[in-house]
């Protein structure tokens, strides 16, 4: 199966495409973006639509002239309409910030992965913005960095956007980037330290102290193979958010936990148990949720195919593949692609897709071409998926190889005159 350890993954939702010409009125419109996926406040005269991006320069500047006076890991305040608790909120956009064109530029770049150039115009707009406004750049500018994949590159952006506002609203995002560079190093205790400094910040909201401690047994437990402590933490931040008050501020995380229980558990050979999690997971809408959810599902038939095989139980295997298998695994590699923040997913479900279009070629004795020609496919798109030089193309460009020759060997020659055309 496929590495599990997390690199730094591109940003997905980065992909906002800011009218830099519209005009706009001198009124300044900020809006935000609560748990049940509202933006507020919506013109009235628009309907809003649900799962949207953040909103165009049109709609902030179509909005009521409300400002984001404070936006804090603890409140959201606004100019009018009173403040939100920080964990009802999940994204703030700022209308001085669309309308800028170095900001707007940078928004160009990032949705066309030119993620340095994207850094750096985040960083120049934020020298040109104040309060809010500033503070999405930096935020920004840190996003775009973490997807240079250059870790000393992500790190300062980090920082720059913690000196320049303590309590950022932002504060877990920026810690949680910190950790996994520290973890990619080999430091796992500062990776610890880094996720510590949120669940220990004064007041901070249950959500993200919840996603830190989520992270926190992700990186330094699950990912480092210690199997049975991370499904024993998981196992107590489950339990922790079911009694929790703000149920929605914590259902994504608690959803996540599901999953890494259950990944934890099939790494124990405990296919039986880890399948319940899964499922229950299936139940998010979440594309990160759902795309392990389902890969877990197929690693679960994966294995029980497996077992049936060893039992000499040909037909129940390849239906197990054929039924379950594959089509848990598609579902995170077309349906979730996408969508997902990190692809390290659709990674796993792609390389083990194509181990169970081989096992199916193998079960046929040589004889299901079309098998071999999806695992080959499979084999070619991971391979432009991954980054040029790394130890894990070099794997499945060997892999491919060799099912290409054995597929190869699978087509009858063609002899005599060419098929005539369909009428």
């Amino acid at each position: 199966m496929f590495d599990r350890a997390r690199l730094l993954a591109p940003l997905a939702g980065l992909a906002l495409v800011v009218g830099i010409a519209a005009p706009a009125p001198r009124a300044s419109a900020d809006m935000i973006q609560t748990l049940d996926q509202k933006w507020f406040p919506w013109p009235e005269a628009a309907p809003q639509p649900m799962n949207i991006d953040p909103p165009s320069q049109d709609a902030l500047a179509a909005s009521d002239d409300v400002k984001i006076v404070e936006a804090t890991y603890e409140t959201v305040k606004l100019s009018k309409g009173g403040s939100k608790p920080a964990a009802q909120v999940t994204q703030l956009a700022s209308l001085d910030a669309a309308r800028n064109e170095t900001f707007a530029q940078a928004m160009n770049d990032a949705s066309s992965k030119l993620f340095v150039e994207a850094s750096e115009g985040f960083r120049a707009a934020a020298g040109e913005l104040k309060d809010y406004a500033k503070q999405e750049a930096l935020y920004r500018a840190m996003q775009a960095a973490e997807g240079t994949g250059d870790a000393g590159r992500a790190t300062a952006a980090a920082d720059e956007l913690l000196g320049a506002f303590p309590k950022t609203f932002y504060f877990c995002d920026a810690q949680i980037l910190k950790a996994k560079v520290a973890a990619i190093k080999g430091d796992i205790a500062g990776a610890g330290a880094a996720l510590d400094a949120v669940k220990n910040a004064p007041a901070m909201n249950v959500r993200d102290s919840y996603r830190a401690q989520y992270t926190k047994v992700s990186l330094t437990l699950e990912l480092q193979r210690k199997y049975e402590q991370a499904a024993s933490e998981y196992r107590v931040l489950i339990a922790s958010m079911e009694r929790e008050k703000e149920a929605a501020a914590v259902l994504v995380t608690k959803q996540r936990c599901q999953v890494g229980l259950g990944n934890c558990l099939l790494a124990l050979r405990k296919d039986k148990e880890a399948r319940p999690y899964f499922v229950q997971a299936t139940e998010s809408r979440d594309a990160d949720v759902l795309a392990g959810a389902y890969n877990g599902l197929g690693d679960v038939a994966l294995t029980e195919a497996r077992t049936l095989k060893d039992a000499k139980q040909l037909n129940e295997a390849k239906a197990k593949l054929e039924n379950e298998a594959i089509l848990h695994y598609l579902r995170v590699s077309v349906k979730y692609r996408a969508d997902v923040t990190d692809t390290t997913v659709v990674l796993r479900a792609m390389e083990n897709q194509a181990a169970v279009f081989i096992a199916l070629f193998d079960m046929s004795g040589g004889k299901d071409c079309e098998a071999a020609d999806r695992a080959c496919r499979t084999y070619a798109e991971l391979v432009r998926m991954l980054p040029e030089g790394s130890a894990q193309r070099r794997t499945i460009g060997r892999a491919y190889q060799e099912i290409d020759k054995r597929r190869d060997a699978c087509k009858p020659p063609t002899t005599g005159k060419p098929p005539l055309p369909p009428e």
